[in-house]
């Protein structure tokens, strides 16, 4: 199944469930996927799933508009679920980013799927009030991850690469040095 198939899929049978994610105490959600094989919903999750979609022909309007609208319903346990997301991404974030550290020959070439982890973060930033507790120490692992990193092309789907300009997204468009 092609990125924008999934990702739609993905949002299809999140947004239903949104409401009761947000008020559980859970970061990872099952999802009722309809016989598709999806990850579990998170806030993370259905963030880069609408900003991968933001270059689909025709754009998921609709799909935006229901995942806005519990948003604003919902704002300060979305907010919450950000917050403990972001949390929990990081330490995920942090552990690769020492693990690659300790091992880069054995790390090195998961970078391309563990960079959404990084992404993730980004996203999940961007829905808070104020930057999170770790902020401080992410943007320290963002200058040992630049030291490290080689530019290279685009890591993703080609398709993808206007909604992840370089300029913020500055991670997707290297590799690990090995």
């Amino acid at each position: 199944m092609d990125f924008i198939a999934k990702d739609t899929a993905y949002l299809q049978a999140g947004i239903p469930e949104l409401k009761e994610y947000l008020l559980s105490r859970e970061i990872y959600w099952p999802v009722s996927t309809g016989g598709y094989d999806l990850p579990c919903l998170t806030l993370g999750g259905l963030l880069l799933a609408q900003a991968r979609l933001s270059v689909s022909s025709p754009p998921i309007q609709g799909l935006s508009i229901q995942l806005e609208a519990v948003r604003s319903s919902w704002r300060v346990a979305w907010e919450t679920k950000a917050g403990s997301e972001f949390k929990a991404r990081f330490e995920l974030w942090k552990n690769f980013l020492m693990d690659y550290e300790s091992d880069p020959e054995g790390h090195a070439d998961a970078y391309p799927h563990e960079v959404r982890t990084r992404v993730m973060l980004h996203l999940l930033d961007e829905q808070l009030p104020a930057h999170p507790d770790g902020w401080e120490t992410l943007s320290q692992l963002d200058k040992v991850l630049k030291t490290a990193l080689v530019s290279s092309g685009f890591l993703w789907e080609p398709a993808l690469q206007e909604a992840f300009p370089s300029e913020v997204y500055w991670y997707l468009y290297g590799k690990l040095r090995t």
